[in-house]
């Protein structure tokens, strides 16, 4: 890894993980800010499937105690992220097919509830944040990045479900797009402009839909798009 990488507002200096507050003064890392890294590290396929996460390691990284690492597996294992093994240690857990389409399969479902649950209206900030990842995404059809093509996605996730104010649909619909969505980015790799353009007109639909504060459209145009994404990782698993 380079000696400055910056993601977010962390920051690093040979080798360690820099946290800066918004004084621009160094800081420890929270758990959360560890978890959020750790999990997006395994959706984008830095950590793979079976790898095992060193305790050790990970607070060297951050240059913190082990208390706010425990605490970030342990969410990671709630989410299903990974695996503590008694007395061995801490591991990425695998996804079986099987396992994948129970995950899509709930996904469709609760997307059709979009509109029938507890909802705020769609603003222009909303609309305006829809138009800027659209733009994001016209960049990778002639210069694909994986990680860009993450963090957009993750943007336009967190961006639709800010509409929905029922707290325990939340929890569980990040859990599964966080289960199911590093299968999706290692397969985006080698369909880039199938998936790229996907997810062009699916930022487009959304737009429509919002621009037009129609909340239980945007609930079917995500239903469309996550069962499209199914499809392809299984055409590729069959290929």
């Amino acid at each position: 890894m380079d000696v400055e990488h910056r993601l977010g507002n962390r920051r690093y200096d040979d080798g360690k993980c820099v946290t800066m507050g918004s004084d621009g003064e160094a800081r420890k890392a929270t758990a959360t800010e560890i978890h959020d890294l750790l999990r997006d590290r395994i959706c984008l396929l830095e950590y793979r499937p079976g790898a095992m996460l060193r305790e050790n390691d990970i607070a060297g990284e951050f240059n913190v105690s082990r208390t706010p690492v425990r605490e970030a597996l342990q969410r990671l294992s709630i989410g299903g992220l990974v695996e503590v093994r008694n007395g061995i240690g801490t591991f990425v857990t695998t996804l079986d097919l099987e396992q994948l389409l129970e995950a899509f399969e709930l996904r469709i479902e609760m997307a059709r509830l979009f509109g029938r649950l507890d909802t705020r209206n769609a603003t222009p900030d909303d609309v305006a944040i829809l138009e800027a990842l659209l733009k994001r995404s016209q960049v990778l059809m002639d210069n694909f990045d994986v990680h860009e093509h993450w963090h957009i996605n993750h943007r336009l996730h967190f961006a639709i479900s800010d509409l929905v104010l029922n707290k325990t649909f939340l929890d569980m619909w990040h859990n599964l797009y966080f289960r199911a969505a590093r299968v999706w980015y290692d397969v985006s790799k080698d369909l880039w402009p199938d998936a790229v353009g996907m997810l062009q007109t699916e930022i487009t639909e959304l737009l429509t839909a919002a621009r037009e504060n129609d909340i239980e459209a945007i609930g079917y145009i995500k239903r469309n798009y996550i069962n499209f994404c199914w499809k392809r990782i299984v055409s590729k698993q069959q290929s």
